[in-house]
């Protein structure tokens, strides 16, 4: 058999300026036919890695005998527990860790493969660069143990014992994802007892999503959190930054005055300095005229304090004063907790025959809508409300298809949304039919009010608890209404206007204390189908028709007053519109015009008594839904 030379065999594979031969594998080599080889044709050519990869596809899907392997896995496997044997057997260690009399051998280059501190230690210009032994002063020994197990393992063991120690470790070595893993670990930990430990443990090590996680939580749990030891124990700047939390979750404020009053009461002689200071935190304007004055009268500490006082005043000045309510630094200190932050358009009639199964999102910071997932059917006419942090669609008339034939149905069913899985899912029936409804959220239950059922106008009322997933009966309205308005204020539920059978100005109030309705001062206006928002102590009214003519014309209520007061109008008559609030701004949204469906947008700023104009819905709508999120 003839040999030929080695050298003229990968001759052809040399570029005309290239200085190194493209080196083939050695399945390559035994399928390439030697003719080819030798080609004078193939030796002018270059071959790059693109031509290789391309060449071994061809030899892929040409000749089945070859194959290539990805072993990535079993490789990764065989090389950690390969290098693993190695440290435990002390061979080819090139470096010893020592934690007081504990020396833990390594491999520096498996060390800087998992950490930036180490490479940095054992590459740059530093005095380890050269030793083979180092010393950590300020290391857990166990911790710095886990973590060159983790090096050569993958795995590492957290729990509460070892976390504490751990994440410091990690963070000071940057073993990114050790962190991590203990971080989490934490956040899954998180409960009221050691939330406020765990958001100053995040923040002292840089841990900036488990801090805010932490803090989270104790807005979410303010309630549980503010009764234990670990509340007690905050420093006045900790609670001063908890207590001005717009996202502070609790009933009524009633909650943060007392969590303050016990902070100052666990260390009077300390804490009571810091009283004023931390009363500035508190949203004074949305406590009721009955607590204020019971704390002006016999809470011997505000009492006792002339700063606090004339906090207080202030506050009551808000509930007697309508035009104080209006003031720039009034409208801070009344902005409501977990405020509302976008808007939610739902369903609605695009045209006499279009109705509307899709729902958009408005995010006032960039002055833009986007679509999200549709109802389960088209509706409109039916009420909207939040509850827990999901949309409740309640009732209306929804557009149905039987055998290819679309028909229309007054509804009882109820759907809810979920904004973290962008779905929507059923909720228990309602036990009567209603479009044209109200809906509400009062104490963690959902109210419908009144509406139409296709055959009579309403005035019964039912409620969703969802604790026990059924509805129950309330007292009913003393008058049959529908396309009306509902508001709650001051923990009283308000029936506004509407048609039952005829066109209202009326307006009727719920006290739930005592299950009972009771007239109160009616508008200057009869409206149907209208905008409400409630903001700064006032329910105000929006558009809707009179039974002659669209309105354009805004009125507000005043509940300490009785009354109620014009405002400046809209730029444009609108009926079937949507209202809500956010950051103060009553957002009045589609309708109709009296000529034609409307999906623009404006706002009414109540401190200047003026309309702004915003982005419009990606949908003309009318009879829809419209809530704040």
């Amino acid at each position: 058999m003839k040999v030929h030379n080695q050298e003229h065999i990968f001759e052809p594979f040399l570029g005309k300026n290239c200085s190194q031969p493209f080196i083939l594998t050695a399945a390559e080599l035994l399928v390439v036919p030697r003719s080819s080889l030798l080609n004078s044709a193939t030796a002018k050519s270059v071959i790059t890695a693109a031509d290789r990869t391309e060449h071994r596809l061809q030899m892929e899907q040409q000749d089945q005998s070859y194959m290539f392997a990805s072993l990535t896995r079993p490789h990764s496997e065989q090389l950690l527990q390969g290098l693993q044997l190695l440290r435990q057997d002390h061979e080819l260690c090139d470096i010893v860790l020592r934690v007081g009399d504990a020396k833990i051998h390594a491999h520096k280059v498996v060390l800087a493969s998992i950490s930036p501190y180490f490479k940095a230690m054992f590459t740059g210009n530093l005095s380890e660069k050269e030793t083979s032994e180092v010393e950590f002063q300020c290391i857990d020994e166990a911790a710095l143990q886990a973590i060159v197990e983790y090096a050569y393992t993958g795995t590492v063991f957290i729990s509460q014992e070892t976390v504490e120690s751990l994440l410091p470790a990690a963070n000071l070595l940057q073993v990114k994802l050790v962190l991590k893993e203990c971080c989490s670990f934490l956040e899954s930990q998180l409960d009221a007892g050691n939330c406020i430990g765990i958001s100053r443990f995040a923040e002292t090590y840089g841990c900036h999503d488990l801090c805010l996680a932490a803090t989270k939580f104790i807005c979410e749990n303010f309630e549980e959190v503010c009764q234990t030891e670990e509340f007690f124990e905050l420093t006045r700047a900790e609670l001063d930054e908890i207590v001005s939390n717009d996202c502070l979750k609790v009933v009524t404020e009633e909650t943060v005055f007392y969590a303050l009053e016990s902070w100052i009461k666990y260390d009077i002689t300390e804490r009571q300095q810091h009283l004023a200071q931390l009363l500035h935190c508190v949203r004074l304007p949305l406590l009721s005229v009955k607590f204020l004055t019971r704390l002006y009268e016999a809470n011997h500490l505000i009492r006792d304090d002339h700063a606090c006082k004339h906090l207080l005043n202030e506050a009551l000045k808000y509930h007697f004063m309508p035009e104080h309510r209006l003031s720039y630094q009034t409208v801070l200190s009344a902005r409501p907790r977990c405020a509302p932050k976008v808007l939610l358009a739902v369903g609605g009639k695009a045209g006499l025959f279009a109705t509307l199964e899709s729902m958009e999102m408005y995010f006032p910071q960039t002055d833009s809508w986007i679509g999200l997932a549709p109802l389960s059917v088209p509706r409109y006419e039916f009420g909207v409300a939040v509850l827990d942090h999901k949309v409740y669609v309640v009732g209306g008339i929804a557009t149905h298809m039987r055998q290819g034939i679309s028909y229309r149905r007054h509804e009882s069913t109820v759907e809810s949304w979920d904004p973290e899985s962008n779905t929507w899912s059923s909720v228990e029936r309602m036990a009567e039919c209603r479009s044209t409804l109200g809906v509400v959220v009062l104490a963690g239950e959902l109210y419908a009010l009144g509406g139409y059922d296709g055959q009579y106008y309403l005035q019964s009322v039912e409620k969703y608890v969802p604790k026990l997933k059924e509805w129950q009966p309330v007292a009913p309205m003393t008058k049959s209404r529908s396309c009306f308005a509902t508001a709650v204020l001051d923990g009283m539920v308000y029936a506004i206007g509407g048609y039952g059978p005829a066109h209202m100005n009326s307006v009727e109030r719920y006290d739930p204390s005592k299950d009972a309705w009771e007239m109160v001062a009616p508008m200057a206006d009869k409206r149907i189908n209208f905008g409400v928002g409630v903001m700064l102590g006032f329910i105000f009214v929006v558009g809707g028709h009179n039974g002659v003519s669209h309105l354009s014309s805004i009125e507000r209520y005043d509940p300490h007053q009785n009354q109620w007061t014009a405002c400046r109008p809209m730029n444009e008559p609108r009926t079937g519109v949507g209202s809500a609030i956010v950051d103060n701004y009553l957002y009045v949204v589609g309708g109709h015009s009296g000529s034609s469906y409307l999906n623009t947008v404006q706002r009414y700023d109540p401190i200047s008594d003026s309309w702004l104009d915003s982005s419009g819905m990606m949908y003309c709508r009318c009879n829809f839904g419209l809530t704040a999120l």
